[in-house]
């Protein structure tokens, strides 16, 4: 998002190793974070302990803006699933950024519009379609935005563990290994410890397009 490139200028350099919560759901701080290196999860916690992962987020993308816009406290955590370098600029800062140019401010408007499109095609998936489809979705999704090629040349690594990719799909763990499995054996995707390698983007595309033959 090149409209960023301004905040960064006074902002300062923060990292965060693997597993470190980068934001806190609740905290009453207004910062807000450009992911400059790594990938986070965007979660929420029901009271009864039970995390939904929201989102995936990686480089060159904007994170806490609406603690520092609305003054509350943070509506969500987010945690480093890898190492984790990013930008840091105070609430105060980013305001008057908005304030002083309309099209910084379209801009943002125009990012927080994707998102609230983002959540509502999520929440079409959750009632509409298999975990197979969703799984698929999620990972063609995280590819688009965030991949890279990985050491065979042809593998784009998505540092998600089976539990995290359940709570994104809003299914079940055993649901997503069953669906992990089926993309296996269509050579979709290859599986390990804390990682899930992309064989086949052609493959989930026609999953979630619903152009893969029965």
């Amino acid at each position: 998002m090149v409209w960023l490139d301004d905040l960064r200028g006074q902002g300062v350099r923060r990292s965060w190793p693997a597993g470190a919560t980068v934001l806190h759901e609740g905290d009453n701080s207004d910062h807000v974070v450009i992911i400059e290196v790594g990938s986070v999860k965007v979660s929420l916690s029901s009271p009864a302990g039970r995390q939904v992962v929201l989102a995936i987020r990686g480089p060159g993308e904007l994170l806490g803006e609406i603690a520092a816009i609305d003054g509350r406290s943070r509506s969500a955590t987010i945690t480093a699933l890898s190492s984790v370098t990013a930008t840091v600029l105070p609430g105060a800062a980013f305001r008057s950024l908005l304030m002083k140019d309309g099209a910084r401010a379209f801009a943002m408007l125009r990012m927080v519009t994707e998102r609230l499109r983002e959540a509502d095609a999520h929440r079409l998936e959750l009632g509409a379609y298999a975990v197979l489809h969703r799984t698929s979705r999620l990972l063609a999704d995280f590819a688009g935005r965030h991949g890279f090629v990985g050491r065979d040349g042809a593998a784009i690594q998505v540092p998600l563990s089976q539990a995290e990719l359940a709570q994104a799909t809003g299914a079940s763990r055993e649901a997503v290994v069953k669906a992990l499995r089926h993309l296996r054996e269509l050579g979709a995707v290859r599986t390990s410890r804390r990682r899930i390698e992309i064989l086949s983007l052609d493959t989930l595309s026609m999953i979630t397009d619903d152009l893969l033959p029965g």
